[in-house]
């Protein structure tokens, strides 16, 4: 099977209009690059042989999938034994009939015939047995990154699958961009965890999906449909090569901000989280290159996948869906002198499972939650496997130290690169800008105040954020260390009932509704319908040792054992605080509440164990009350007839974000997380003490 001559030109066309019309895309030549940021080998297909990175001018990467299937046959790989052999004139020209997957011979065949003479591979250019293989995987960001271009193989089981389109109807651009994406994600390539980074960090993609081909850049999507221009550099440029997909999750790339950027970090954590790995183990390996990229931006590097700079704020993620733990994997003979502790139950790397964006914000970057706040009220720091090293973590004390010093407006000078804006309250009613209540008491009270940095004026902060010295050489904390240790108080609540979704009770919404909603990748049909009925979270109500209401946790698992009067232990990790409305607006209070998960497709009842006094179990139980503004009578009979600790509307919520732990040999482990009223947890709350989270 060979490629149609009308796509070869096509992507042939798309690599000299890239070259030509993007200054940003073309990556960095080798001869300039740092010796650390080229692969050790690459294939020399002119001279069939692997030769050292550093002597090729420029190469092609391949994103692929190792196959299963594949794995079990005499497949041609890169060990100690046979290196000798692969650095042989030839070698691989005699070797690649039968010993390789069809996906590499095409890549092959196809980089030749482009003229390009360098190909990367994984398994024919990193030495599976070596002793480098670790910084290798570690060095994901600069392979693919300053690869000329990546191939993206998302067909099956070579590149070549069904690209015959004789007999396809004509559709217009825009909506054949979308098909395009959606047959990406749906392919087997988009749900493995290594193949993410692949195509997140690579600055221009050929992708194959079958029965299709397309170009895919930092600044065009290119396809049959659509070809691109087909006039010179200045003699004019057609709209429609600039990309038409707002919301899809293969365009995402890690632009060069000079801010640490938790809205990007929040995306690309959602959007990997749920994938699958062949060794559970290789979690924070496959997303390493992601997290390397963003440690230039982000002061105190990151912790299990954690921005220690967000650290308060990103320890409170929760699941979107049901998940499971990630157990280290068994087989792999790499892994034979590497300690065999599991994956930190504290961070979502430990969590097979989709995470919610919505439990992850941060006041001073979300302008949409403007009443919500987080504060830290522990000093953490990270403890190596064998428990004897401990280093701290100061820099997850300082984005409250920045919020309370710029939050005092007329104290402080603006840190150089950034800018205030002195807005007039109210905001006009046709701006299209949601803005946090930062009105100073010292200065003009009719003012709101912005502040954006000179590298994305567009962005909006409550206040300045830390910024990484350009000198200064990113922080690097061993991820491989699972243990993170504070002081912190405890306290002992019950289980008062466990809300769960009630079987066959759905209600399916009218598929238009989806294009009046423009939400960042949230809008992606995995978060936008919700999650698959039986895959809902469970959501627990708890009580004190007086029986008064307490909170909620969003249960994280599908475990049986947990059951209504259960009493169970919680740590506080931070305090936080947000509007009457927001708080409502949660998941776990509207499941709490009104008994029902409302996605904008789709809308879900739950049935309480054991029902509460004021539930009859007919309609309250069956007719789900969906939780909207023209509800607004029916929502405030439900909350009047139940006291809750959050108070009424117009006021805020005050509480502390807790984890329920269950402790096994001196280690505490995450079981679900939550919130508790404030008052309540410091009435039944003990001394603080020493908890070391695994």
């Amino acid at each position: 099977m060979s490629l149609p001559s009308s796509d070869f030109r096509n992507i042939r066309h798309w690599i000299h209009n890239c070259d030509r019309l993007h200054t940003d895309c073309p990556p960095t030549p080798n001869q300039y690059r740092q010796p650390h940021e080229i692969p050790s080998w690459v294939l020399d297909l002119r001279n069939g042989c692997i030769v050292p990175g550093s002597t090729a001018s420029r190469y092609v990467a391949l994103s692929y999938v190792w196959s299963t299937i594949e794995s079990e046959k005499l497949t041609l790989e890169l060990w100690t034994g046979n290196l000798r052999q692969f650095q042989k004139s030839g070698f691989l020209d005699g070797m690649k009939q039968g010993f390789l997957p069809e996906v590499i011979s095409d890549a092959i065949d196809l980089v030749k015939q482009l003229g390009e003479r360098y190909l990367w591979v994984d398994r024919l250019c990193i030495v599976q047995d070596g002793r480098m293989k670790r910084s290798e995987i570690e060095n994901m960001d600069n392979i693919y990154s300053g690869a000329y271009f990546t191939i993206i193989a998302a067909a099956s089981p070579g590149l070549y699958v069904n690209l015959d389109r004789r007999h396809r109807a004509p559709m217009g651009v825009s909506f054949f961009h979308r098909y395009l994406y959606d047959k990406l994600l749906k392919s087997k390539w988009a749900t493995r965890g290594w193949t993410f980074q692949e195509q997140v960090l690579s600055r221009r993609s050929i992708i194959f999906v079958n029965g299709d081909v397309f170009w895919d850049c930092r600044n065009s999507l290119w396809s049959h449909e659509n070809p691109g221009p087909r006039k010179e550099a200045g003699e004019g440029y057609d709209t429609y090569s600039q990309k038409q997909i707002d919301n899809h999750e293969m365009a995402v790339t890690v632009p060069s901000t000079a801010f640490a950027d938790f809205r990007l970090y929040r995306e690309l954590v959602c959007l990997y989280s749920g994938r699958d790995l062949t060794y559970a183990q290789d979690v924070l390996s496959a997303f390493m290159g992601i997290i390397n990229e963003l440690s230039h931006t982000f002061p105190g590097g990151f912790v299990g996948g954690l921005p220690v700079l967000f650290l308060d704020a990103a320890l409170l993620w929760q699941p979107f869906s049901k998940g499971k733990r990630r157990v280290w994997t068994q087989g792999r003979s790499e892994d034979a002198d590497m300690p065999k502790t599991n994956l930190p139950s504290w961070s979502w790397c430990g969590w097979h499972a989709v995470v919610d964006p919505e439990s992850l914000h941060v006041r001073s970057l979300e302008w949409l939650r403007p009443q919500m706040r987080t504060k830290p009220i522990v000093t953490w720091s990270v403890l190596s496997e064998d428990l004897r090293l401990e280093r701290k973590l100061p820099e997850s004390r300082i984005l409250e130290n920045y919020c309370r010093r710029f939050l005092d407006w007329g104290d402080w000078d603006t840190p150089p690169g950034w800018s205030r804006h002195d807005i007039r309250y109210p905001p006009p009613r046709n701006s299209t800008w949601t803005y946090c209540d930062t009105r100073s008491p010292k200065l003009d009270p009719n003012l709101f105040y912005t502040f954006t940095h000179i590298s994305d004026p567009s962005k909006l902060f409550c206040h300045p954020i830390p910024m990484v010295n350009p000198g200064r050489k990113p922080t690097a904390h061993p991820q491989n260390w699972p243990y993170l240790h504070c002081e912190a108080t405890t306290g002992c609540f019950k289980i008062q009932s466990i809300l769960s979704r009630k079987s066959s009770a759905q209600v399916k919404r009218e598929e238009s509704r989806i294009s009046s909603l423009h939400v960042p990748f949230t809008s992606l049909d995995k978060f936008h319908g919700g999650p698959e009925g039986e895959e809902l979270c469970r959501v627990v109500s708890l009580t004190d040792a007086d029986g008064q209401p307490a909170g909620l946790l969003r249960i994280m698992d599908d475990d049986t054992e947990i059951r209504p009067g259960q009493e169970i232990e919680l740590m506080a990790i931070s305090l936080g605080s947000m509007g009457w409305d927001e708080t409502f607006s949660s998941y776990e209070e509207r499941v709490d509440l009104l008994k029902s998960a409302d996605y904008p497709r789709m809308e879900h009842s739950f049935v309480r164990d054991p029902p509460s006094d004021d539930e009859d179990g007919t309609g309250s139980e069956t007719a789900p009350l969906t939780f909207r503004p023209r509800r607004a009578a029916a929502v405030e009979t439900a909350h009047s007839r139940a006291a809750r600790p959050w108070g009424r509307k117009g006021e805020h919520y005050r509480f502390y974000n807790v984890l329920w732990i269950e402790r096994r040999g001196g280690i505490a482990y995450r079981k679900a997380a939550g919130r508790v009223a404030r008052e309540v947890w410091e009435r039944n709350c003990g001394e603080k003490l020493s908890v070391i989270l695994g």
